[in-house]
């Protein structure tokens, strides 16, 4: 009888391991195009940021002004190079909106261009 009883929850278990296996895999495949979705409204810019005269107050307070902007993905501004990469949902925010905060903060700011 114990052996039945021991049998029987294995298997029951076993079958219930299997199905949510099942149920995971099913529930990353309804994530990918969600995900592929989002890569492709998303949008790099480079910007030279002029004016800047520290890492933490300047280029750090810049980051923490637009990872507060709804549409704003990541930013990185460096006072070393002068520099800012932003990533952003184009259809939330435009290139021109997130210009336009980085200057009213006083910077001076210019879109970087491919040099090839």
């Amino acid at each position: 009888m114990i052996k039945k009883t021991v049998l029987v929850f294995t298997f029951s278990l076993g079958a219930l391991l299997i199905a949510n296996g099942a149920r995971a895999q099913s529930q990353e495949k309804e994530k990918a195009p969600k995900m592929e979705q989002i890569e492709k409204n998303t949008t790099r810019l480079e910007l030279k940021v002029e004016g800047m005269s520290c890492q933490s107050g300047c280029a750090n307070g810049i980051d923490n002004m637009l990872k507060k902007q709804k549409g704003i993905l990541s930013s990185e501004t460096l006072f070393d190079t002068s520099s800012s990469v932003i990533r952003y949902d184009s259809r939330v925010i435009s290139e021109k909106d997130i210009i336009a905060l980085i200057e009213d903060r006083g910077f001076k700011v210019k879109k970087k261009t491919d040099k090839k």
